[in-house]
């Protein structure tokens, strides 16, 4: 019997290695809420679409990150009923899109072949924790049933839909059905943290206001007293989140997209255009240099202004292709998307 522990990345996989907990470890390393995620019904043609969007960031060539998808593929489809999943998820956004994953490729299997699958209760961040607070983790394990199974693959599907109805909908039943926002509120419930997660993913497409997602204008926000370094606005960008899911890189090129484009919102405070470091390159230069808003920014900040009318969308989110003739609107004081449909 083997025991594989499965989590998001290689900071919580060391927490893990240093725990002395019995079985094999691997990093599920992918950040799917950045670039196109379609269904991976089609695994090939999954790796080959995530690969290729991950090296045109310059994060990793196309060919090494199909070849780190198919060695990960390849050890959870190895697994067989005498073995024991261990999913190891944190509640954040990055996390429960990489859960949905996970729980959609074992419900797929035949149920006679799925392993014994369990989920760690965690209500925190794992990487920052010490080793021994992760034994007592693993003992409170839930094992996760075939409703679990099936939400998360619904879950899933809508993600990678072509439209995001379906998304809106189940986080709207979910919601319903689950009314715990945490494990400790309920010795019984395994996907607490999901309805959370899945609504801050539906709060990325472009609002009603400004069109601005919720990073852009949390961004702006940040920048609008006055200018600071990009280091001190991450930090700031982050302090705006209930539970902190955009990484560095990627929130450089969020940062990037608010600049380099037709009427800039973001522009350092000598005026020219931010553009994201590559992942190879020394970007500790780019953290120090400050950045400032446009008065358009300004603008776009006390809703004067429409960021998409002005500057387009040209953006995938999960399985949505956004561009400026056709996209969603998400109505935050409704809970709401709204098609739209641009008209010139």
């Amino acid at each position: 019997m083997l025991t594989l522990h499965l989590t998001n990345g290689d900071h919580a996989a060391t927490a893990l290695a240093r725990s002395g907990l019995p079985g094999d470890i691997l990093s599920w390393r992918d950040l799917l809420h950045d670039g196109p995620v379609p269904s991976d019904r089609d695994l090939p043609a999954f790796r080959r679409v995530r690969g290729e969007f991950l090296a045109s960031r310059g994060w990793q060539s196309q060919s090494a990150a199909m070849a780190d998808f198919a060695e990960r593929d390849a050890r959870l489809d190895g697994l067989g009923p005498e073995d024991e999943l261990v999913l190891w998820f944190e509640p954040d956004l990055y996390d429960q899109l990489q859960l949905i994953q996970v729980l959609a490729r074992v419900e797929r299997r035949p149920a006679a072949e799925r392993p014994r699958l369990a989920i760690v209760p965690a209500d925190c961040f794992l990487g920052p924790l010490a080793p021994e607070k992760l034994p007592p983790l693993y003992e409170a394990r839930r094992a996760v049933t075939n409703s679990d199974l099936s939400v998360g693959s619904a879950a899933w599907d809508a993600f990678t839909a072509e439209t995001p109805d379906a998304l809106l909908a189940l986080t709207d039943r979910v919601d319903r059905e689950v009314t715990a926002r945490a494990y400790a509120y309920d010795d019984h419930v395994r996907l607490p943290h999901l309805v959370a997660a899945l609504r801050r993913q539906l709060e990325e497409y472009p609002d009603t206001q400004a069109g601005l997602s919720r990073c852009e204008r949390q961004l702006c926000e940040a920048l609008s007293p006055g200018a600071m370094t990009l280091a001190k606005l991450f930090t700031a960008h982050q302090s705006a989140e209930s539970w902190v899911w955009l990484g560095d890189w990627s929130f450089a090129w969020y940062v990037q997209r608010l600049s380099d484009c037709a009427h800039p919102l973001v522009v350092h405070v000598n005026g020219s255009r931010v553009i994201a470091p590559l992942r190879d390159t020394d970007g500790k230069a780019f953290w120090e240099r400050q950045v400032q808003l446009t008065p358009l920014g300004q603008d776009m900040v006390r809703d004067r202004a429409d960021f998409v009318r002005m500057n387009g969308i040209d953006r995938w989110i999960g399985g949505v292709y956004n561009t400026t003739s056709s996209h969603w609107r998400w109505d935050p004081n409704r809970y709401r998307l709204i098609p739209h449909v641009l008209q010139r």
